[in-house]
C-alpha cells in the first residue's frame, strides 16, 4: 500500500460514499561571568519595525541528560543557517557534559568535542557561521542551574524570545527525550518531554500546553523528541498551537537537521501550514532521503481534537456495553503494528480493525466515525516511509498490549477525564479470553 496516501485518500477506497473535506561564540564554562545579563536587545523595536521578521523560531533543548554531545551539534547546525532578514533563530540550550559512544571495535575511542565542559543553560540569538564544530553565537543570558524540566522555564523562554525578537509568526521546537502521554502527573513523575536528569523533572503533556498558552501561544509547535504524536498529547495542546508536528515512533538522537529546516523556512517563510510542512519535509528528506532510514512524521490540528474526542467517547461507551467487543482487541491485537512503545496503537489502524471485525453494527459505525474525524482534519499530513513505518497513519493512542501494562496514572490525563477511553481500554485488557 502506498504510505504517501493521506487518510482521506485511503478512505476513498474504504468508504467510497464518504464525503471528506480535507487530507487526512566559542566559550568555555569558566569564561562566562556569573552576573551575565541580557543586552540591549530587550528594548522593543520601534512600532513600524516591530514585526519586520516573518518568523521567530524558538528552540528549547534539554540536554541535561545523555544528549549533551548531540545538542552541541544541533546548535552548530542552527548556526549553519543563522538568523536572517526574514527569520530570527533563538535557542535555549541546557546541558551537562556528554560522553562519546564507546566503540568496542576501535583501538582509539572518540574524543569529546570542544565545549563539552559547558554546563548550565545558555540562551542564544543564533548567528550564522561556517564553523561546524564550535558554537560562536553570543551568549545572551546564562543560568548555572536552570531546570529545563520545569514548564515555567519554558514559558519564560517563550516570553523572552517573543519580547526580544518579535515576528509575525512563531515556531516553537522542544527538543530532548520524549515519551508521549507517559509524562502525566501525578505519580510516577518519570516520563514526558524535556527530561532534566539533574533536577529529575520533566514537562508533562498538560504542562507543555500550559507553558505554551502562558507564553501567548505559537503558530506551530514541533517535538524534536520521540513518541510525541499521540492523541493524548494533541488533545492537551488545544488552544496552544495551530499545527502540531511530531513522530509516532522513536526519532534519532541527532534530532532535526536544523540547517536544512532553517534554510528552507528562510527561502519560503509562508504561513503556519507552510512552516509545518517544512519541518516534516526537512526531517523526511534528511533521514529517509539521504540516510535511507525509516521515518514517521505527521502534522495535526489540535483545534479539531474535540470532535474526535467525542467520537472516541461514543465508541468507548459502545464497546464497554458489548462483551464480544471487549474481547475483540485481545483476539486481534497481534495483527496490529507496534511502535517502540509497545502499548501505543496507530489510531486509524485500530479503528479499522473494529470497523472490519465487530459483529455489532453500532460499534462498527462508531469506529468508522472516528476514522472520518481523523480524515476530516485532525491529521492533515502523514509521512511514513521505509519498511519500519508500515501502518503508521499519523496518530497514536494508548491501548495496552497486556493487562499488566495498564497503569492507573493514565487516568490522570485530560483525555481520560473527558472521555470513557481509559475505562474502555481497562475493561478490554481485563476481559475474559
Amino acid at each position: 500500500m502506498n504510505k504517501n496516501l493521506s487518510l482521506a485518500a485511503l478512505l476513498s477506497f474504504i468508504f467510497p460514499s464518504a464525503a471528506l473535506c480535507a487530507d487526512l561564540a566559542s566559550m568555555r564554562a569558566a569564561d562566562i561571568p556569573a552576573d551575565i545579563g541580557v543586552p540591549a536587545v530587550t528594548e522593543p523595536a520601534p512600532a513600524a519595525d516591530r514585526y519586520a521578521k516573518d518568523w521567530t523560531v524558538l528552540i528549547y533543548v534539554s540536554a541535561r541528560n545523555n544528549l549533551g554531545i548531540e545538542a552541541i551539534a544541533d546548535v552548530n547546525e542552527m548556526e549553519a543557517a543563522g538568523t536572517t532578514g526574514r527569520v530570527n533563530v533563538v535557542a535555549e540550550l541546557g546541558r551537562i557534559p556528554g560522553k562519546p559512544i564507546f566503540n568496542p571495535f576501535a583501538s582509539v575511542q572518540e574524543e569529546p568535542p570542544p565545549q563539552n565542559d559547558w554546563t548550565g543553560s545558555r540562551r542564544f540569538l543564533i548567528q550564522r557561521d561556517s564553523d561546524p564544530v564550535l558554537v560562536t553565537s553570543p551568549v545572551i543570558s546564562y543560568d548555572p542551574d536552570a531546570d529545563l524540566g520545569d514548564w515555567r522555564r519554558l514559558t519564560d523562554f517563550i516570553k523572552w524570545g517573543k519580547s526580544n525578537f518579535p515576528a509575525r509568526r512563531y515556531l516553537l521546537i522542544v527538543g530532548g527525550h520524549g515519551s508521549g502521554w507517559r509524562g502525566v502527573k501525578p505519580p510516577p513523575q518519570n516520563k514526558g518531554i524535556s527530561y532534566d536528569d539533574v533536577s529529575k523533572n520533566h514537562i508533562s503533556p498538560a504542562e507543555l500546553a500550559q507553558a505554551i498558552k502562558a507564553g501567548g501561544g505559537v503558530d506551530v509547535y514541533a517535538s524534536d523528541a520521540c513518541l510525541m504524536q499521540t492523541f493524548e498529547v494533541i488533545y492537551d495542546l488545544r488552544g496552544a498551537a495551530e499545527y502540531v508536528v511530531g513522530s509516532q515512533e522513536t526519532t534519532p538522537g541527532t534530532g532535526y537537521n536544523y540547517k536544512l529546516l532553517l534554510e528552507r523556512l528562510d527561502a519560503n517563510p509562508g504561513d503556519a501550514r507552510t512552516a509545518a510542512d517544512i519541518v516534516v519535509d526537512s526531517f523526511v528528506d534528511y533521514y529517509h532521503g539521504e540516510k535511507g532510514q525509516s521515518v514517521t512524521m505527521s502534522i495535526a490540528r489540535p483545534d479539531r481534537a474535540d470532535a474526535l474526542a467525542r467520537r472516541l467517547d461514543a465508541f468507548a461507551r459502545l464497546v464497554e456495553a458489548s462483551p464480544a467487543d471487549l474481547k475483540l482487541y485481545n483476539q486481534k491485537k497481534f495483527g496490529l503494528r507496534n511502535f517502540e512503545d509497545e502499548d501505543a496503537r496507530d489510531l486509524y489502524q485500530l479503528m479499522k480493525m473494529y470497523y472490519e471485525n465487530s459483529a455489532t453494527p453500532a460499534v462498527s459505525e462508531a469506529a468508522r466515525e472516528v476514522i472520518v474525524a481523523l480524515a476530516e482534519g485532525v491529521v492533515v499530513r502523514n509521512e511514513a516511509k521505509g519498511y519500519k513505518s508500515k501502518e503508521a497513519w499519523g496518530m497514536s493512542i494508548h491501548f495496552p498490549y497486556f493487562y499488566m501494562n495498564y497503569k492507573e496514572r493514565y487516568e490522570y490525563l485530560t483525555l481520560s477525564r473527558d472521555t470513557r477511553w481509559d475505562e474502555m481500554i481497562k475493561a478490554s485488557v481485563n476481559a475474559p479470553k
